[in-house]
């Protein structure tokens, strides 16, 4: 049979419990220990996951109030935005009429110019011309009136362009001046968007970090639940067994009583098949019991053998040793199977005499002695299980 058939026997919590997360005794004797051990836990693992609901509220809120901040800041820049195409299209539409103004001033300019670079040259041989062509002095003057207004309606004409442009220079200059503004303006938008938005991103983090770590509380809850209902059924077979054990104990006293048999408190000599660990006193008994060292009243699943430091541990049958080393809560221990679904159990003792695999004889020397462990003092722990389950050592010694 394989050795873990065996560990599973003895050190049914350690399989039970096998998470990376838990840690805690294997044995019989640290039932109740466990259950208020798991217990705790799920306690802290309900306050973590209320601890971090509280975080994800908090956050939540914050969030909520920089989302508010951003929408705002978001609206911002984008009258910001809307206002700078606005002035962009001002700015381009001034320009165009600038342009078109330029283009007609040209026009009225080389006009004029030539007009009077004309009356410049060949000023006196127009008069003449003009003087030559009038019917009469009224006549004349009339004429020569008249090319005068012509000169200072396009020399008027001018000036107005010009002064047109200026106004349409000085609008453009203003706009551009407003759209230096608004860029700033924006410029100044963007950093806020973009700084809010880093700290909603912050946030969002921490916010999925809580939800995260809420889930794992609650997986470890769910798990530690688990474990704790594995715990409280194998108390229950641990408790039927006992009370089997109780049973069968009661009947063989009875049948002791009838044949007129004694026995001595400290040590009893059993009529079994298996043979005495070692010799000495039982200090404590198979069943219920006030824990030595917890100070619990929880279930004792072996018999305690009171012995010196170094007295030799016998094997109490033949068989084959599944486990030579150290047990949480029984120290340096040792189990034997001996077939037939019966094994045994040897614990705190000082060393061990013996390796796993190897077939030992009944009455040979196991280990020696010892108080490793929970234990209070020297003594032999001896166990006796049955297809997993522990049942009282006397009626098989």
């Amino acid at each position: 049979m394989k050795k873990s058939t065996y560990m599973a026997s003895f050190l049914a919590l350690s399989i039970l419990l096998g998470g990376q997360a838990i840690h805690m005794p294997a044995y019989a004797d640290d039932l109740d220990d466990q259950v208020q051990d798991l217990q705790g836990q799920i306690d802290s693992s309900r306050l973590e996951q209320e601890n971090w609901q509280q975080v994800i509220e908090d956050v939540s809120a914050k969030l909520k109030q920089i989302q508010a901040d951003l929408d705002a800041a978001n609206a911002r820049l984008q009258s910001i935005q809307t206002k700078q195409a606005e002035i962009n299209a001002q700015i381009a539409q001034t320009q165009n009429e600038i342009v078109k103004m330029e283009a007609y001033l040209k026009t009225r300019q080389d006009v004029l110019n030539r007009r009077v670079r004309a009356i410049y040259m060949h000023g006196q041989l127009n008069y003449l011309e003009v003087i030559l062509g009038a019917n009469s002095f009224s006549d004349f003057a009339n004429r020569v009136e008249l090319l005068k207004r012509v000169i200072r309606s396009d020399y008027n004409l001018i000036l107005e362009i010009q002064k047109q442009k200026a106004a349409i220079e000085a609008k453009k200059a203003q706009l551009e001046e407003d759209k230096r503004q608004l860029d700033a303006l924006a410029a100044e938008a963007e950093k806020t968007r973009q700084e809010i938005a880093k700290k909603k991103a912050e946030q969002q983090k921490v916010l999925d970090a809580a939800k995260s770590n809420k889930a794992a509380a609650a997986q470890m809850e769910q798990d530690l639940n688990a474990q704790l209902a594995s715990v409280r059924n194998l108390i229950q077979q641990r408790l039927a067994a006992a009370e089997a054990a109780r049973q069968a104990a009661q009947q063989q006293a009875a049948s002791d009583d009838e044949g007129g048999g004694g026995s001595d408190d400290n040590y009893v000599q059993g009529t079994g098949a298996m043979g005495w660990p070692c010799s000495g006193p039982i200090t404590s008994p198979f069943g219920y019991r006030t824990h030595p060292i917890f100070g619990t009243t929880i279930f004792h699943a072996g018999i305690d053998i009171g012995v010196d430091y170094g007295t030799p541990i016998h094997a109490a049958d033949s068989g084959v040793v599944v486990y030579s080393g150290w047990i949480s809560g029984y120290g340096n221990a040792v189990i034997i199977d001996h077939g037939g679904g019966i094994s045994t159990l040897y614990g705190h003792n000082q060393s061990l005499a013996v390796s796993e695999g190897q077939s030992v004889s009944k009455g040979s020397v196991i280990a020696y002695a010892g108080s490793t462990g929970n234990s209070t003092g020297p003594h032999c722990h001896f166990e006796v299980d049955v297809n997993g389950s522990p049942v009282n050592p006397m009626g098989y010694l």
